[in-house]
């Protein structure tokens, strides 16, 4: 079965040499002509965008004729530049660097701030080319903390590069530094200097 799995590596990595290398390690792997099934101590590293990913049982679907598509439905545990992501029934192209998860919990390092942004959503939709993320929910509200700064929302919107972050729908936002709360439609978040605009709002201010 060793010999089995380095061969099937083989394979992806000559599909792959064009644009990148990926390397991939499990206990068992079970390819056919369309797809590979790898099961047990899964490990992906894909060294050129820095990316490492770790699971339990994981496929990759072939899509025009590129070994591109990988998909895992049990819990998956994903480290990038400056960020890690964790949740189950991942969808991610290789390619683009583009995917969705369900059940996200996400940690990165703000880069106009230098603060870590931690986020829980039902849904998250990455970019991690272009450090772009955004997310809903549907059962409970979105959970952002950056900071001081704490907020729940059902929907938000992360642009890492421009260093802003949206928050919609029944937004409730408390800033511990300024002594303020905020309930709003609509807020938008400058991640450097932590100022804000708001559409909507109802503001408590603590006057001690």
């Amino acid at each position: 079965m060793k010999k089995f799995s380095i061969f099937v590596i083989m394979i992806i990595f000559t599909f792959l040499s064009y644009a990148k290398t990926v390397h991939i390690s499990a206990d068992f792997v079970e390819p056919t002509d369309n797809l590979i099934t790898y099961e047990g101590s899964v490990l992906v590293f894909i060294d050129s965008d820095n990316l490492k990913l770790e699971t339990n049982n994981m496929q990759i679907k072939k899509e025009n004729n590129k070994w591109i598509n990988l998909t895992t439905e049990s819990t998956v545990l994903i480290f990038f530049n400056d960020g890690e992501l964790m949740g189950k029934n991942l969808n991610y192209n290789i390619e683009t660097q583009n995917g969705n998860i369900e059940e996200a919990s996400l940690t990165i390092l703000d880069s106009k701030s230098s603060e870590t942004i931690f986020v829980v959503c039902d849904i998250l939709n990455f970019d991690l080319k272009n450090n772009y993320f955004e997310g809903k929910s549907i059962s409970q509200k979105i959970k952002i903390i950056k900071g001081n700064i704490s907020a729940n929302s059902y929907e938000f919107i992360y642009n890492k590069d421009e260093g802003i972050i949206v928050l919609n729908q029944e937004v409730e936002l408390i800033d511990n530094n300024k002594n303020i709360k905020l309930n709003a439609e609509k807020i938008i978040l400058d991640t450097e200097n932590n100022n804000m605009k708001g559409e909507k709002v109802q503001v408590e201010i603590v006057v001690e």
